[in-house]
C-alpha cells in the first residue's frame, strides 16, 4: 500500500513538472479547486496562491503538462459522452513493426517524466484511464512482409475509429502502401494531412507531434505570422508537416536537415525568427548560434543512458538568447498524447455521425475539443 501510495504521489508532482521544477501548479487549477472547496462562498480565487513569484518557473517558459492536461480531460469526457451514447469506448489500433529506437528507453521516461495515465509511450494504459479502447499491433521486423501488415489493416479498420501506423518501417516493407491503406477518417496521427489540405480537405487531422508544437504557439501567443520560421528537420510525420503548418500560419519557412554543411546550417540557423528543432540529435545545434530575442521549439529529444535525462537537439544556453522557449522536458512532449487521443475521439464522432452533425452532438461544456 505504501509503495502505491508514493507511486501515485510522485505521478501526481510529475505532472506539474515545469522548466527545472517539480510540482509546479498552474493558476487555473489552483482556482478550479479552490473554488471547488468554496462551494459558492465569496472569496478570492486565488486564495493561499504564492503571489511572490517566488515558486514559479520562468515567464519565457513555453511549458506544456497543464495544457496536456486539458486537452486529454476533455478528451476523457468526450470519451465517456460517446460512450453513453453508443454504448462502446472510441478505439484506436496502434501498429508497430520491430523494436523503435526512440522507445528503448520508454519505460525510464515514464518513471522520470510521466506516468501510466497520460504517456506516449504506454498508450493501452493511458487509453483505458481515460475512457478508450487500444489495441497495440506489433510485428517482427525480421519476418514481416508488407502484406502480412496490409492484412491486419483491412482486417482491423473497419472496427476501430483510429489507426496509427508508427513510422519508420524496416526497409523492405512498403511504407506508401502500408500508409495508404489506412482511410483518412481514420488517419488519427495525420500521415494524409499534406496532402489532403493540399486538395481542399479541412477536416483531415494533424500528425500528433507536429499539432503539439503548434498548440504552444497558439497557447502562448507566440507571433510568428510573417516571422522567419527555421525548421531543422525533415521527417514525414515531424519535420514536413510542421513546416506546412507553419507557413499556412503565415510564416516564411526555411527547412534545414542536419545533412547540410555545418557552416550553411549554423547560417540558417542564426538567421531565424522561430527556430523549431526536430533533428533527434543531441548537439546538432548549438545555443551561441541563435540570434538574440529568438523564439526556440524543441521537438526533437532524444534520452540519455549515460546522462539518465532527456536531451533537446540544442546544445547551451538557450535562456540565454531566446525570448520564449519550450523546455526540454516539459514542452512539446506532454501535449502528444493527449492531442492523439484528442483526434481518436473526434473520429469516433465524425464516423458515428457524419462531419456536418459533430459540433451539434458535442461542442459543449464538458466535452468540447475542437
Amino acid at each position: 500500500f505504501q509503495t502505491e501510495m508514493l507511486s501515485l504521489c510522485n505521478n501526481h508532482v510529475k505532472e506539474g513538472f515545469i522548466g527545472d521544477r517539480l510540482g509546479v501548479l498552474d493558476p487555473s487549477r489552483w482556482s478550479e479547486a479552490t473554488e471547488w472547496l468554496l462551494q459558492g462562498h465569496s472569496a478570492d480565487p486565488l486564495f493561499g496562491w504564492d503571489k511572490t513569484g517566488l515558486w514559479e518557473p520562468p515567464k519565457n517558459l513555453l511549458a506544456g503538462n497543464e495544457i496536456g492536461r486539458i486537452i486529454l480531460e476533455r478528451a476523457k469526457n468526450s470519451a465517456v459522452k460517446f460512450t453513453k451514447k453508443y454504448g462502446r469506448k472510441p478505439s484506436l489500433a496502434v501498429i508497430t513493426v520491430g523494436d523503435l529506437s526512440r522507445y528503448e528507453h520508454a519505460n525510464r521516461r515514464v518513471q522520470l517524466y510521466s506516468n501510466p495515465s497520460n504517456s506516449w509511450f504506454t498508450k493501452t494504459d493511458t487509453g483505458a484511464a481515460n475512457g478508450f479502447d487500444v489495441t497495440e499491433i506489433h510485428f517482427d521486423a525480421s519476418t514481416t512482409t508488407t502484406e502480412d501488415i496490409l492484412s491486419e489493416i483491412y482486417k482491423i479498420r473497419d472496427k476501430v475509429d483510429g489507426i496509427q501506423a508508427m513510422w519508420p518501417f524496416p526497409e523492405h516493407v512498403d511504407s506508401a502502401r502500408i500508409f495508404n491503406a489506412i482511410p483518412v477518417p481514420k488517419d488519427v496521427d495525420g500521415i494524409h494531412f499534406v496532402g489532403q489540405r493540399e486538395l481542399g480537405n479541412e477536416d483531415v487531422y494533424p500528425p500528433v507531434t507536429p499539432a503539439a508544437a503548434m498548440e504552444l504557439i497558439k497557447e502562448y501567443k507566440v507571433d510568428i505570422k510573417g516571422k522567419h520560421a527555421v525548421v531543422v528537420g525533415r521527417s514525414p510525420i515531424v519535420g514536413s508537416p510542421l513546416a506546412y503548418m507553419l507557413r499556412q500560419a503565415g510564416a516564411a519557412v526555411t527547412i534545414v536537415h542536419t545533412d547540410v554543411d555545418k557552416e550553411t546550417l549554423k547560417e540558417l540557423v542564426g538567421q531565424a525568427d522561430i527556430l523549431v528543432s526536430c533533428a533527434g540529435s543531441p548537439g546538432a545545434l548549438q545555443a551561441e548560434w541563435l540570434k538574440d530575442g529568438v523564439g526556440v521549439i524543441n521537438v526533437g529529444t532524444t534520452f540519455s543512458e549515460s546522462q539518465d535525462c532527456l536531451l533537446p537537439d540544442i546544445e547551451g544556453d538557450v535562456a540565454s538568447k531566446a525570448s520564449r522557449y519550450s523546455p526540454v522536458p516539459g514542452g512539446v512532449g506532454p501535449l502528444s498524447s493527449p492531442i492523439l487521443f484528442r483526434n481518436v475521439a473526434q473520429a469516433a464522432w465524425d464516423q458515428m455521425e457524419g462531419n456536418g452533425e459533430v459540433s451539434a452532438t458535442w461542442d459543449k461544456e464538458p466535452a468540447y475539443i475542437r
